[in-house]
This record gives structure tokens, C-alpha cells and sequence, in this order.
């Protein structure tokens, strides 16, 4: 009954961890016709789910690596083995749900493979020490998949971002930004090309092991693929040229749209068993056991599972009652959507708010290719420069909640290229990364489209690294969270199944309160910016903001000299936390006020924006101030200071009162909207730091009497 229970538990892991899959993998089908809007995101869904469920039910079954790819199957028992897979399933939900909420794509391929090698490596150890055997790596794991993977890993980032950009320099120096006229030239042809390469990739890589393809139509596939090429771009390229001269039909969004549908179904083909093989094969190893414990009475932990050597598929009703899963959670996954902005967001040409930071290796990396850039324009000369620039040019483009990240043309080619990569490397049966070579040629494509330009190119590269950088996490988390669950429930038994049930239950539950109240707040700056108010209705929003800072400023410099006094560390650290924070926002609105706004006119842009600027440069210095106090506060409680003397405490109560009224003189005056009293701030300014200067003298001639040394509250 126990091992019932334990199918039921990885049964019930594959549907949390098909949610969580989807919600990163989306991404790979979705950006290029979210990020284009090609169609609205409820046909773009409408189209994906189809797709999604076309390759569930003509999946290829069970995935190979889940049963004998990475271990030997033969040298575990059926307990062991179940305690393999259940590990693996635990690690794959918390893994992925993490990259979920962060934003962050990564591959379910890597992890699935990294999760089994870190279960079966720690559960093959352990059993290899509690049989007393010699240890032997080789006896229970297999290296040789897991090191194509890795090489997979490397080869497919580096070739498909620099075929990314390579196709779409050339694609977009024949269209340029202009595609009507482009389209009237290269139109036909290029949608010929592009139509082809989707349908090949939807006959290689999305029906690859159908079972509603035959073997014999498979070879004869395979025979004859130049000429189905050949005649396909023949086809396509007159069906096009029909339909532009003929209807006027837009040939990009039919290339697009089929190209998120081929997409979807090669993910839900060939990606869903990435969720369900390893529950499919403990359901698979039960039903084995279970057959030979009926006519032979063995033990679970006798009975070894040499049968996962054999090739098996899973049920039709399973596959389709996951791609139903997989639907729903496309429909209603918000972190679905949090990963699929990531990319958008890097690859989008116009300007805006950078998600990422920049860092020195992304400033080293960006400066190196502006010196070879610039050498390269020397090498070719001023005139040639000239005239390729010519074919690049484009007006930047304003902030607009309607306006699509990139084009109809470059959203063509990441499908296209993409689509002719992973075909390719499947049909030489190399391993890949679907999320790899999606995410790596669409940030190939907007370098090339000089979505990168000389102000967002680090923070876009930085975001590109933090991305890289993740995906090698990923190997390195899912192997040593993989052992450690594996070791958990070797050692628990039952009471270690019950615990690593309940930290996965705690991590999702942690990661939904947190992402949910990201997503608040992302979701209420979204609608903020759909708002399209008149300028007046700006100036008057931002009187407001300057007015709440300021009565914030007030309250936080209030806690930090009250904290002090009353020695009270627990405030104080409140207090640092909220001042980070809000120079963080102040930050983010610092980099907004110098993006053009739509609709208005250029004085006003121009005015509203150095209005923002000033303002924002003064209230940050005056958070960044309040933050040292307060970290001047905090250190002096941490190290057990004493507590200020009566002279000291009412030197900072009196200029705490100087403060506070200082403040709510300029709020008045801000209020007010009168300049004739304006000449009293500067006054009051001058005031202040008279008298905080005298304070500060006088305290530090009565410490210097005293002779109270450096230790002493300052």
C-alpha cells in the first residue's frame, strides 16, 4: 500500500510540476507574437493551446533519460528507484517555481537531467555503501548524457545568438524598417523560406515519434527532404506573393501565428514528458513489481528494476489529460506571463525602464564591441558606414502601453531561425534546449536590429548574463537539491517523505505570497502607465509625490533619532529597510523621467522631464541621507552604545524640530502654488545649516572639554 501511496504522491507531483513547467516554458512559444502583437493575447493563447494539445496527444510517450539515460537502471531495487524519482519530482517543482517567480527562464530539460543524476547518485551511493559493495560511479550512473547536455548547453547559447544575428542583420538590411516596401520586394520570398523552415521543424522536431506518423513515412521523409524543401519554398513563396498582390495580406502574421502553433506543439511533443516521464515511469516500475510480487512473493527492496531498459510509451489518456493541465495553466499562470516579459523586455526596440542592472563584466563586454565596431567602420569607410546606418534607421521609440516591443519582422525571424536550429540539431540527434535556443536567438536578433543601443546596451547584456548565469544554476541546484532529497528520504523512511513533502509545500506557498505581492505592485505600475492624463494633470501628480516623499522623509528621520534614543535596534532596521527601498523607487522614477511621453509636445516633454530630474536628484540625496543616519543609528545600537546623555538628547530633539519644520514649510510652499514667498525657502535652507553647524561645533567642543572619546554617541 505504501508504494500506492507513493505513485499517487508522484502523480499528484507531475500535475503541481506541469503548472510550474508551463509557466517558464511559455515562453518559448509565446514572445515572439506577445512581444510583435501580431494578434491579441487571446487569439495568440487561442492558437498555442491548440498547438499544445496537437503535440500532447502525438507525443513520442515516455522520455528515455527518465528510465535509462542517466542511471543504470538494473543496479537499483524498486524501493530505491521510487525514492529517485520522488526526489526528483520535489526538486523539479521547487526549482522551476523559483525561476518562475524571479522572472527567469530556464530549460526543464537541464533540470530534469541534472535531478535525476543528483537522485540517482546519492541513492546508488548510499545503497552501494549499505550493501557493502565497492563504490563504483560507473556501476549506477550514466556521464555520458549528462556531458552532451552540458555541451549542448554551451554550443547551442554561442550558435544561436550569433545565427540569430546574422539572420536578422541581413533580413533587416534588405526590409529595413520600412516593410511595406520591403514586403513588395523580398516579401514572397522570404515568407516561402520562412513557411518552409516551421513546417519542417513541426515534421522533424513536433511529430518526431508520433505514433500518427508510420515508420515508413518517417524514412521516406528523411529520403527525400531536399526536394519537400525545395518544393515547399516553391509553394509557399507563390502562395505568398498571391496573397500580398492579390488580398493584401500581411504574409508576417501568417508566419508568425504559425509559428507559435508549430512551437507549442513541439514543446507539448517533446517537452511534456519532461513533467510526466518520471511519474509515468514509478507508475511503469510499480505495475513491473507489482506483477512479480503477485507470482513470486519478492521484496520491494530484492526485485530489480532491469525491465526500465525496455522502451515503453505512456497512455493516450495520460498525455491528453496533461496537455489539458498545460492549457489551463497557459490561460491562467500570471508567472507564465512574469517570464515571458522577461525577454520581451530585453529584446523590445524602443526605450523605457531597464529591468536589470548593469554590471562591470556586461560594461567590459559592451565597450569591447564598441572598439571593434569602430574598428570595423574603419575598415570599411565612412560611405559604406553611411549606407548600411541608412538601412538600420529608425525614429527611437516613445513609451506606449499599445505599442508593440519589436516588429512583425524580427518576431518572423526568431520563429524562423529558432524553428531551423532545433531541427536541425534534432535530426542529428544532438541534445538542446528549446528555452536556450528561443531565448538566445531573440537577444541575437535585437542586437542586430540595433534594439541595443549605446544607453540600455549594458543594463540589456547585464540581463542577458544574469539569464546565462542562471542556467548554469540551474545544473548546479537541481544536482545538489536533487541529493539532498534523495539522502532525506533514504535515511527518513516515511516521517523523511512526509518532511520533504512539507518543505516543497512551504517553498510554493512562500514563493506565491511573494510573487503575488510583486505582481501587485508591477500590475498597478502598469496601470499607471496606461493612464494618458494632460500635463497640467502630470505637474499637478507630481506636486503630490515630492509632498508624500517629504512627509515620509519627515516620519523616517523622526523613527531613526527616537530609535537612537530608546535604543530600540528592531525599528531602526525597519527604518534602513524602508529607506533602501524608497531610494530604490526614487531610482526607478529618476530613469523614467527621461523617456519622451506620448502625446505631448517637446517643450512640455522637455520641461516636465527637467522638472522630474531636479527634483528626483534632490529628494534622492535627501533619502540617501536620512539612509546614513539611520545606518549611523543602527551600527551605534548593534555595538551596544550607550545611550545618549540628557545634553546629547535634547541637541537632537531640538534639531529634529528644526527639521521637521523646515520640511513642512516646503510642503506648504509647494502647495500653495505661489513663487513670491519662494526667496523665504532659501532663507530657511541657509537657517538650518546655520544652526545645525553651530549645534554640531558646540557639541564637539563640549566633547573635546569633557575629554569624552571617540566611542561616545555622536
Amino acid at each position: 500500500m505504501w508504494y500506492e501511496i507513493l505513485v499517487f504522491v508522484l502523480f499528484l507531483l507531475a500535475i503541481i510540476d506541469l503548472m510550474v513547467g508551463v509557466s517558464n516554458d511559455a515562453a518559448n512559444f509565446l514572445n515572439s507574437a506577445v512581444g510583435s502583437k501580431v494578434a491579441s493575447f487571446r487569439t495568440i493563447l487561442i492558437i498555442a493551446s491548440i498547438g499544445v494539445l496537437a503535440g500532447a496527444i502525438s507525443s513520442a510517450g515516455m522520455m528515455e533519460v527518465a528510465r535509462k539515460g542517466i542511471f543504470i537502471p538494473g543496479y537499483f531495487t524498486f524501493d530505491a528507484i521510487m525514492l529517485v524519482y520522488v526526489a526528483v519530482m520535489i526538486t523539479d517543482i521547487i526549482l522551476l517555481d523559483f525561476y518562475n517567480s524571479i522572472g527567469l527562464p530556464t530549460s526543464t530539460t537541464v533540470s530534469i537531467v541534472f535531478e535525476l543524476l543528483g537522485a540517482a547518485f546519492i541513492i546508488g551511493l548510499l545503497t552501494t555503501w549499505d550493501r557493502g559493495d565497492e563504490v563504483a560511479l560507473e556501476n549506477f550512473l550514466n556521464f555520458s548524457t549528462a556531458t552532451k547536455i552540458i555541451f549542448g548547453i554551451f554550443l547551442s547559447v554561442l550558435v544561436a545568438f550569433s545565427t540569430g544575428a546574422v539572420v536578422q542583420f541581413i533580413t533587416r538590411f534588405l526590409f529595413t524598417f520600412d516593410l511595406e516596401k520591403g514586403l513588395k520586394r523580398y516579401g514572397s520570398v522570404f515568407t516561402g523560406i520562412a513557411v518552409t523552415a516551421i513546417t519542417y521543424f513541426l515534421l522533424i522536431k513536433g511529430l518526431k515519434g508520433s505514433s500518427f506518423i508510420t515508420d515508413n513515412l518517417k524514412d521516406w521523409i528523411n529520403e527525400n527532404t531536399i526536394q519537400l524543401i525545395s518544393y515547399s519554398v516553391v509553394g509557399w513563396s507563390l502562395i505568398s506573393y498571391l496573397a500580398i498582390k492579390a488580398f493584401k495580406i500581411n504574409p508576417l502574421r501568417i508566419i508568425v501565428l504559425m509559428g507559435t502553433f508549430s512551437l507549442a506543439m513541439a514543446f507539448a511533443g517533446n517537452d511534456l514528458v519532461n513533467f510526466i516521464g518520471v511519474s509515468v515511469a514509478g507508475w511503469q516500475s510499480l505495475q513491473a513489481w507489482s506483477a512479480e510480487h503477485l507470482s513470486t512473493g519478492i521484496a520491494a527492496d530484492s526485485y530489480f528494476m532491469h525491465v526500465l531498459s525496455a522502451k515503453t510509451k505512456a497512455p493516450l489518456y495520460m498525455l491528453l489529460a496533461a496537455g489539458i493541465v498545460m492549457v489551463i495553466t497557459l490561460w491562467t499562470s500570471k508567472k507564465a506571463r512574469n517570464v515571458s516579459q522577461t525577454e520581451v523586455k530585453l529584446a523590445r526596440q524602443g526605450d523605457g525602464e531597464e529591468r536589470f542592472k548593469s554590471n562591470r563584466l556586461s560594461r567590459v563586454i559592451v565597450g569591447f564591441f564598441i572598439s571593434l565596431g569602430n574598428g570595423a567602420g574603419a575598415v570599411l569607410g565612412k560611405k559604406n558606414v553611411e549606407r548600411i546606418n541608412a538601412r538600420f534607421a529608425l525614429q527611437r521609440v516613445t513609451v506606449s502601453a499599445d505599442a508593440p516591443s519589436f516588429d512583425l519582422l524580427r518576431a518572423s525571424v526568431n520563429l524562423m531561425t529558432a524553428a531551423i536550429l532545433i531541427a536541425y540539431a534534432t535530426s542529428l540527434k544532438l541534445p538542446l534546449s528549446t528555452t536556450y535556443v528561443s531565448f538566445m536567438v531573440a537577444m541575437g536578433t535585437s542586437l542586430a536590429d540595433r534594439a541595443w543601443g549605446i544607453e540600455s546596451a549594458v543594463y540589456r547584456v547585464s540581463g542577458v548574463l544574469q539569464v546565462i548565469g542562471g542556467w548554469v544554476m540551474t545544473a548546479v541546484i537541481a544536482f545538489t537539491a536533487s541529493a539532498v532529497f534523495g539522502a532525506i528520504l533514504f535515511y527518513g523512511g516515511k516521517t523523511g517523505m512526509f518532511v520533504a513533502l512539507g518543505l516543497a509545500a512551504v517553498s510554493l506557498v512562500r514563493s506565491h505570497v511573494v510573487f503575488k505581492k510583486l505582481r501587485t505592485e508591477l500590475d498597478e505600475e502598469e496601470e499607471v502607465e496606461k493612464i494618458r492624463p494632460a500635463i497640467t494633470e502630470l505637474f499637478e501628480k507630481h506636486k503630490e509625490e515630492v509632498n508624500d516623499d517629504l512627509r515620509n522623509l519627515d516620519k523616517l528621520i523622526t523613527l531613526s533619532l527616537r530609535s537612537l534614543v530608546g535604543s530600540n535596534k528592531d525599528i531602526l532596521a525597519e527604518a534602513v529597510r524602508r529607506l533602501k527601498a524608497d531610494e530604490k523607487k526614487i531610482d526607478k522614477a529618476f530613469k523614467k523621467a527621461l523617456v519622451l511621453r506620448e502625446g505631448f509636445s517637446l517643450e512640455e516633454s522637455v520641461n516636465y522631464a527637467r522638472l522630474k530630474v531636479e527634483s528626483n536628484a534632490k529628494i534622492g540625496d535627501m533619502y540617501r541621507m536620512t539612509r546614513e543616519l539611520a545606518d549611523k543609528c543602527l551600527e551605534h545600537v548593534n555595538n551596544f552604545g550607550s545611550v545618549p546623555r540628557t545634553e546629547y538628547i535634547d541637541f537632537i530633539l531640538q534639531s529634529e524640530e528644526e527639521v521637521k519644520r523646515f520640511l513642512n514649510d516646503v510642503r506648504r510652499q509647494i502647495r500653495s502654488d505661489r513663487d513670491e514667498h519662494s526667496g523665504l525657502i532659501g532663507d530657511k535652507t541657509a537657517h538650518l545649516k546655520s544652526h545645525l553647524n553651530q549645534s554640531l561645533n558646540g557639541e564637539l567642543v563640549r566633547l573635546h572639554a569633557q575629554g569624552r572619546s571617540e566611542r561616545s554617541p555622536r
